[in-house]
């Protein structure tokens, strides 16, 4: 039976719903908070400035954040302990021991409020200040009360530590500066741990009023407010008297330190790929390498600029890691006038000559040459495109070592021609060219002339090959976790270590005409191996040097692509590539060592070749065992001479005559009537016996015009005599008379290099050329 009077049942039923309407209550307003904790956490981790740093840490540029601001992260064991005082005696000094809340300051700023009917007096503490800064609101007692229930939820959740770690996070200090990090930078250009006791009082004191306190806009309102915090300080016991005087005596700063811009276009390149991620990157740059190129480029360019040469581009890359030590893209990033930030390091530009070495170096690897075989250097054609040398001249035949020191065009197209220019292109594909977007076929032999675009730290890279005995690795110009001596990369082998060396060999020599004609006597020079580049019209000058250690590319020219006659690789580039070097390794350095698959072989002086029986002269080259050609000379060649008639005798007709051995020199066909046509000495062999009936061996003469297989179209506006067919050949230079038929009917008797043409009429027809000892060659063609 219930004994309880009905009254005190009904009121036991009133306690236990209030009971559950607290639980419901409680739930609710948990739910609340946490829903609260979830969607604002973000806000007290605010986007940071993209930070972009040198190999050794230091800043090269500095960008905000994508909020604009100015803002790096600091933990708290990084601030200075003047600056944790000094906030402390100045927002709170019950900081450590209040929950959140100080309720004698809350009550006493609340009576404050009520009386004025407004917000006149905060009381808040650096709990509360943090969660107004998560959420910044008018200043209203409502907003108040917000931040109140906030900042107890913040006690809750985190420490005391790392609460006082989110204000110096999160504090405004004027204009676009949030944080301490980034005010201490800015303010007194260092990190927050080394602020002394005057720093950290102004510091503390610009968050209350960060616009009417900012020390470069008002420093007198600035010292003032300084001077209260140190006041504050010393009265308890953070600070002495000395140091307290010495505060005072602290100039307070006036201008905002600049951020540095060194680097512009590579720290602009990652700004935009990593800006949304914010952060510090670590570049491979060296800021005192930068530097030095930098001014050398400056230097350099003061004399051009009169010749209306107004840009440069360097690139320096460490061989060891490939790692880009220094990326100059323009000579002044805000000179608009001429374009200063256009990055000419990654801008595609004609190369010039300075894609030849590579194809030298494919033929030693492929077997057709060594470094003093012999080159033609005489007028060719292939199908319509006749290369010519840059001094508009022929020279005959000429070595390797000399067709590449003198930067010779024909020989290199004729080599290119011999190695297959598809191979010439995948090499550089696989070298790294992005440019080479197009076919092979679209860009056809002239690319080793400089017939396409290609960008400056690519070429610089592929230089580095060579210096890496043919092991290609892609540049790096962010810096990995580990030291560089620990980087692992990968490398692919796009030439032999033997080849690389060779032609290390024959770029490292100094007399050339690439040579900087004021450097002639110059006595400390480095030891490098170097090229050089001139495009079409002189519109950009190129020089690219390496050596063990470095690999150096410098571009000059104008980003318009407008000309200037000055603009010559030797002597618009080169000078600089020589400073960078003697600057990068003033007391010199090793040079490469041989490698064991190079070996030493003496050759006949003349052809290049292995000496046959007849050779006189011969020297000495490095060359590639089961790899270099050893064809024995074939241009030494003795003859027997009636001693009588003076002709040359051969099986045939030698029986019963008196003769002499001679040794001549028979030059190749192209080279022989090109050296006659030209007026140059060439080695006469006396004519073949006229009586004799045998028939002489050897090639017939070489069919140059017309082209194989060619089709010539008679326009009807222009006269016949203007569309004449040119008919020439080769023969070798023991050859006096050539005969020319076309469709049977002789045209021309005569010596080999006139030139003869012949009067086209429409159809298909047939040339042959016969020399004075019968051999004949024939051409079919068609015109239409």
């Amino acid at each position: 039976m219930n004994n309880l009077h009905p009254s005190k049942v009904h009121h036991y039923t009133n306690k236990t719903k209030y009971f559950f309407f607290f639980i419901i209550l409680t739930i609710i307003s948990s739910y609340a908070f946490l829903r609260w904790s979830v969607g604002t956490r973000e806000s007290l981790f605010p986007p940071v400035s993209t930070q972009i740093l040198d190999k050794n840490s230091h800043p090269l540029r500095v960008y905000t954040a994508s909020d604009d601001h100015y803002h790096f992260n600091v933990t708290l064991d990084k601030v200075s302990p003047y600056l944790i005082s000094s906030t402390l005696a100045y927002e709170d000094r019950w900081f450590y021991y209040h929950p959140g809340l100080n309720v004698i300051s809350v009550f006493r700023a609340l009576r404050m409020n009520l009386k004025a009917s407004r917000v006149v007096s905060g009381g808040s503490t650096i709990t509360q200040q943090v969660a107004r800064m998560m959420s910044p609101r008018p200043r209203t007692i409502r907003a108040k009360l917000i931040e109140a229930l906030r900042a107890l939820h913040l006690e809750i959740i985190y420490s005391k530590d790392e609460i006082l770690e989110f204000y110096f996070n999160l504090a405004p200090y004027g204009g676009n500066i949030r944080g301490v990090a980034a005010a201490s930078r800015i303010y007194f250009d260092k990190p927050p741990s080394e602020l002394g006791p005057g720093e950290a009082a102004l510091l503390a004191a610009l968050p209350k009023s960060p616009s009417r306190l900012r020390p470069d806009r008002h420093p007198a309102a600035a010292r003032e407010r300084r001077n209260e915090v140190l006041k504050r300080m010393l009265k308890w016991g953070y600070i002495d008297d000395v140091k307290y005087e010495l505060s005072l005596s602290e100039q307070v700063p006036t201008n905002r330190n600049q951020f540095p811009v060194h680097v512009p276009h590579l720290c602009d390149d990652l700004h935009r790929r990593f800006r949304n991620k914010g952060g510090i990157f670590t570049t491979t740059i060296d800021l005192n390498v930068q530097i030095l190129a930098r001014n050398l480029l400056t230097r350099h360019l003061e004399p051009l600029r009169s010749r209306g040469i107004s840009n440069g581009s360097v690139v320096i890359i460490e061989n060891k890691t490939n790692a880009v030590r220094a990326l100059i893209g323009s000579a002044d990033y805000f000179d608009t006038e001429h374009a200063g930030q256009v990055n000419g390091v990654i801008a595609p530009r004609s190369p010039g000559s300075t894609l030849k070495p590579f194809a030298y170096a494919l033929s030693m690897d492929a077997g057709l040459i060594t470094s003093l075989s012999l080159l033609n250097d005489v007028p060719i054609s292939f199908s319509g495109y006749e290369p010519d040398n840059y001094d508009e001249k022929f020279h005959g035949v000429v070595t390797v070592e000399t067709a590449l020191t003198k930067s010779m065009n024909v020989p290199a197209v004729n080599l290119v021609d011999r190695l297959g220019n598809d191979r010439l292109y995948n090499f550089l594909k696989a070298g790294g060219f992005s440019t080479l977007t197009e076919p092979c076929e679209y860009y056809g032999l002239p690319i080793i002339l400089g017939g396409t675009g290609v960008k400056l730290i690519e070429l610089t890279n592929l230089y580095a090959c060579l210096a890496n005995g043919g092991k290609y690795r892609r540049y790096r110009v962010v810096s990995e976790k580990e030291s560089d001596s620990k980087i692992a990369i990968a490398s692919d082998s796009l030439l032999s270590s033997a080849a690389s060396y060779i032609l290390t060999d024959i770029l490292s020599k100094l007399h050339r005409p690439d040579f900087p004609s004021h450097w002639e006597s110059a006595v400390h020079l480095p030891k490098i191996a170097w090229k050089t580049g001139t495009s079409y019209g002189h519109r950009d000058a190129w020089s690219i040097g390496y050596n063990p250690n470095w690999t150096v590319g410098v571009w000059i020219g104008n980003f318009s692509g407008v000309g200037s006659p000055a603009l010559v690789g030797a002597d618009a580039a080169t000078p600089l590539l020589f400073d960078l070097f003697t600057a990068l390794e003033p007391e010199g350095g090793t040079w490469f060592e041989r490698p064991p698959s190079v070996s030493e072989r003496e050759v006949c002086a003349v052809s290049g070749m292995i000496p046959g029986e007849w050779c006189g002269q011969t020297r000495q080259e490095r060359y590639i065992p089961n790899v270099s050609p050893i064809q024995t000379c074939n241009l030494h060649i003795q003859y027997q001479i009636d001693d009588k008639t003076g002709y040359r005798l051969c099986p045939y007709c030698i029986t019963g005559k008196k003769y002499h051995n001679q040794v001549y020199v028979k030059m190749p066909q192209e080279v022989a009537v090109w050296l006659q046509s030209s007026g140059l000495p060439v080695d006469m062999i006396p004519s073949h016996n006229p009586n004799c009936r045998g028939i002489a061996g050897g090639e017939g003469p070489v069919i140059t015009s017309p082209v194989k297989s060619s089709e010539y179209i008679l326009r009807n506006s222009a006269p016949v005599e203007d569309q004449q067919i040119c008919l020439n050949a080769s023969v070798a230079n023991d050859v006096k008379t050539i005969y020319w038929f076309v469709d049977g009917t002789l045209i021309y008797k005569g010596p080999p290099d006139a030139k003869v043409f012949y009067f086209p009429q429409r159809g298909r027809h047939e040339a042959v050329c016969m020399d004075d000892e019968g051999r004949k060659t024939s051409r079919r063609f068609v015109v239409k």
